[in-house]
């Protein structure tokens, strides 16, 4: 059965003009040419990408809606939105794009077929779990932490709600395993960091899930023994997000509030385990 919630902690800004993709090419980690490619098309279907400060560090995700060959929508947490209008609006110069804010509700659908009126999002190839968005008036049908129990036990993160600006590397967040990141195209913002990460392997921490049979609280130091191995995110019903230590994730883990237990996702099991 298809559950639809609404995402208050998720807005929009709307991107027109006909630079609107070369513009954002130097801004956002997204496969922004293929973007382009699905609004001359009309493709529906929604993309995923970043925006990270110069030294590397995510201040916010984004779902790319091509809504016209000149037009396209970012999906963006909330709490990232004032700072992400002034900075594009500052990178603008005289590129023929416009930037504003569009006021439009988010919706999540996910757990069955897509409802009319939601584009599915690319992700849930990669995942194996189908979902989708949609922008404006629809009827929710549960709450957010149906989605969030939903995407925790698939070890997909929601940046803006389990972690906040410049806490994490977009590779923290699996976005290099989410095709967020176009390795290929030339710099954009926070780059440089990110391409060598990947490239020499230098990949410490990955958000994965758990299960645990009591609620551990966000922020929880999780410990292997006397050693750390990372840190709670949240957990919706019995499933949780936690940023973990790659060397530490065998044996008994534990936080203050009892033990819990990795559950990695089939789409991370194998870059997880051959680090």
């Amino acid at each position: 059965m298809t559950a639809i919630a609404e995402l208050p902690h998720r807005a929009l800004v709307r991107l027109t003009g006909p630079d609107w993709a070369s513009f954002l090419k130097g801004l956002c980690t997204a496969h922004i040419d293929r973007i382009a490619a699905a609004a001359l098309s009309g493709e529906d279907r929604l993309y995923y990408g970043a925006f990270l400060r110069p030294q590397g560090k995510m201040y916010a995700d984004c779902i790319i809606k091509a809504v016209a060959p000149e037009e396209v929508w970012l999906d963006v947490p909330l709490s990232a939105r004032d700072e992400l209008l002034a900075k594009l609006n500052m990178y603008r110069l005289r590129a023929r794009v416009t930037i504003e804010p569009l006021e439009r509700a988010v919706f999540v659908a996910f757990g069955d077929t897509l409802p009319a009126g939601f584009s599915p999002d690319a992700r849930g190839d990669i995942i194996a779990a189908g979902f989708g968005f949609a922008y404006g008036e629809h009827h929710a049908t549960t709450d957010a932490a149906a989605w969030a129990e939903f995407r925790m036990a698939r070890s997909l993160s929601d940046p803006g709600h389990d972690f906040g600006k410049d806490e994490l590397y977009a590779i923290d967040a699996n976005l290099d395993v989410l095709d967020a990141i176009d390795f290929h195209k030339g710099c954009y913002v926070g780059q440089e960091l990110t391409s060598r990460m990947k490239r020499r392997g230098q990949i410490k921490n990955r958000i994965l899930g758990y299960v645990a049979s009591l609620p551990h609280p966000a922020g929880a130091e999780v410990l292997k023994g006397e050693l750390r191995a990372g840190e709670t995110l949240g957990q919706a019903g019995a499933f949780g997000l936690g940023l973990m230590r790659l060397d530490r994730m065998d044996g008994d883990l534990q936080t203050s509030s009892g033990t819990l237990k990795l559950n990695i996702a089939p789409w991370l099991a194998e870059i997880v385990h051959t680090k």
